[in-house]
């Protein structure tokens, strides 16, 4: 998910990077992680969920990465919140394309086992009901989700439901994000960077916004690991109100 208009934010804020993420559960609903990659480091485990030959959906432990999105992902998480346990949730093959109804069930399945965060750099142009009754569902069990949102090619959900953190690529750095007046959140877009000229071709955009938002929260969990998904979204909230 790239972005072709830079969008400019409303007032920045500085990510305290004394926290970690440290003990903070994010599953990072994708193309699978590469745990071996430097850049990850390991994750605590996954599950790939897909449509078999007889439209079944299916659970199958393999959740190793063949397209290096979602090890990018995890990888820009993982820069920030170093220390974070994710999980690798597989729901893109061969292309960054699927069924709503397997990111329903990815999004289930991350409510099973009780993570704390839910990532979603990944975006639907049209709404569906299966994947907002379990976005639902989420924040009902206390599970806080970010989404990337694409505006522009109209991928707006589901970062369009309510009490989910919808991102966008902008103008800040690495360590900061910011209020837009659309009302979504900006973050940097960039991946972590590269050695040489690789770096130059690297995708970059919303999702990867959403990678920097989503360790910016899990930096906030370690700090108040008592706090609701909903008293993270307001303590962010009220962070507006100052602007």
């Amino acid at each position: 998910m790239t972005d072709a208009n830079i969008i400019k934010p409303i007032n920045v804020h500085k990510i305290n990077t004394s926290y970690t993420g440290k003990g903070v559960t994010v599953a990072v609903i994708d193309s699978g992680i590469n745990p071996y990659h430097s850049h990850v480091n390991g994750v605590e485990g996954g599950i790939q969920i897909r449509v078999n030959r007889e439209q079944y959906i299916e659970y199958h432990h393999d959740y190793r990465d063949r397209l290096g999105h979602g090890t990018a992902v995890a990888a820009a998480i993982r820069g920030v919140a170093k220390e974070a346990d994710l999980y690798g949730v597989k729901i893109f093959d061969d292309k960054l394309m699927t069924y709503p109804s397997i990111l329903a069930e990815a999004i289930e399945w991350s409510i099973e086992n009780h993570v704390q965060i839910i990532h979603l750099s990944l975006g639907l142009t049209q709404d569906h009901a299966g994947v907002k009754d379990a976005c639902k569902a989420a924040i009902e069990n206390n599970i806080t989700i970010v989404a990337a949102m694409d505006r522009e090619r109209g991928m707006i959900y589901p970062g369009s439901y309510p009490d989910v953190f919808h991102v966008q690529s902008g103008e800040v750095g690495r360590n900061e994000w910011a209020f837009h007046e659309d009302g979504s959140f900006i973050a940097c877009g960039f991946p972590r960077e590269l050695q040489g000229p690789t770096q130059l071709y690297n995708i970059h955009g919303h999702s990867f916004a959403a990678a920097h938002f989503t360790a910016y929260l899990a930096l906030l969990l370690e700090e108040h690991p008592e706090w609701t998904c909903r008293q993270l979204w307001a303590y962010v909230e009220t962070l507006r109100s100052y602007e």
